[in-house]
């Protein structure tokens, strides 16, 4: 497994941010207007994402939608490969979604926080042995809530073999903001020291299961192959297939876009108990700013004007998601996802209004497609 198939770190995450605060909040309008005003998209969508898509040269998309905290609207177009024979997407079709594993994987995290199992603030050190190369003492406080919020001071992937290459410091934990899909993985292996299991035991039964994400999985299966989609390169090329055969919470999971509006639709509307289920105060953890970094390409205006100033942009960062602060004081959460095996993915939802929408494709290209998507609507 190649790590560096994983794009979506500081370029992917981070730099295409949507930041809505220009957006209209749904708060300001009627019943009707919304009623309206989500007709009005949904034309819009029918009439300009096949046109699209063939001017991008996008083979395949998802696009699911969230309204009142439950899925909703949902669009499946394209083809799972370019090719003469190739079978159209469909609500199974199965994408990599990239960097949107690391939100789910932090829930799994989340979850033995809430068992007691470990600590936010306590340091890994105290129940997973690894040490780094060199020998840092500052490893000693790098923390959970350190790692999933990208301020531990770990590199996005470190040089060399994944499991003895060096793993240098950029600064003490807890001091700075670095993206560090390498910080994922740390944990990930302290995870599964600590509960005795590969990841994907621990993701089956504590959130695929009780969540009804049947077609998803950190790692590649028979059932998953069959109906998973090819990747493309921008310039529609088909890309070779990867072959996750072993997970990394940083990357690998394979799901479908009603599988991952699921697990929104849980932090949108979270039942208040049942086994594996993340109560809301966790929730509410989760979702809170933990760290800050510099966004040095927003897409929205307001951004783009202060940018163009010279001005830093800065988002915030939760355990695992990126927030955006609207103009109303309500919160976007969002995350993107970037695999160079051929995929793009975002996903955002509002907590305070219970919209959302999970956007999957097969081409390196799909970002095209979101990006003016949420630039002009925002909120979907």
């Amino acid at each position: 497994m190649k790590r560096r198939h994983c794009l979506g770190g500081a370029a992917g995450a981070l730099l295409a941010g949507p930041g809505l605060a220009w957006a209209q909040s749904d708060a300001a309008l009627s019943a009707l207007q919304l009623a309206q005003r989500l007709e009005q998209r949904q034309r819009e969508l029918n009439e300009q994402l096949p046109d699209s898509m063939r001017r991008l040269g996008v083979p395949g998309l998802s696009l699911q939608l969230l309204r009142h905290g439950e899925p909703s609207q949902a669009w499946h177009l394209g083809w799972r490969e370019r090719s003469e024979d190739g079978a159209p997407v469909d609500a199974g079709t199965v994408f990599e979604c990239a960097s949107m594993s690391k939100p789910v994987f932090a829930f799994l995290l989340l979850q033995q926080v809430q068992r007691g199992r470990l600590g936010l603030d306590q340091p890994i050190l105290d129940f997973y042995p690894e040490r780094f190369s060199p020998a840092q003492p500052a490893q000693a406080r790098i923390t959970a809530r350190q790692l999933l919020s990208h301020s531990s001071g770990l590199p996005n992937w470190r040089e060399g073999d994944e499991n003895t290459g060096p793993l240098p410091l950029s600064f003490a934990p807890g001091e700075g903001f670095q993206y560090s899909g390498e910080g994922y993985f740390y944990l990930q292996r302290a995870l599964e020291h600590l509960l005795g299991e590969p990841l994907q035991t621990t993701a089956e039964r504590e959130l695929f299961q009780p969540l009804g994400m049947s077609k998803s999985s950190f790692v590649l299966s028979p059932a998953i192959e069959a109906q998973r989609a090819r990747g493309h390169a921008e310039d529609g090329r088909a890309l070779p297939w990867s072959r996750y055969e072993r997970a990394n919470a940083a990357y690998t999971l394979y799901t479908t876009a009603g599988d991952y509006s699921r697990f929104l639709a849980h932090l949108l509307r979270p039942r208040q108990s049942g086994p594996g289920l993340l109560s809301a105060e966790l929730r509410t953890e989760m979702l809170a700013a933990q760290a800050v970094a510099t966004d040095r390409q927003p897409l929205d205006r307001a951004g783009q004007a202060q940018a163009l100033k010279g001005q830093p942009v800065k988002v915030h960062w939760g355990l695992g998601w990126i927030l955006n602060h609207m103009a109303d004081g309500s919160r976007v959460v969002y995350h993107t996802g970037t695999n160079s095996s051929g995929f793009r993915a975002f996903c955002q939802f509002n907590p305070s209004q219970g919209s959302g929408m999970v956007f999957l494709s097969n081409s390196l290209a799909g970002h095209q497609l979101w990006q003016p998507m949420i630039k002009r609507w925002g909120d979907l």
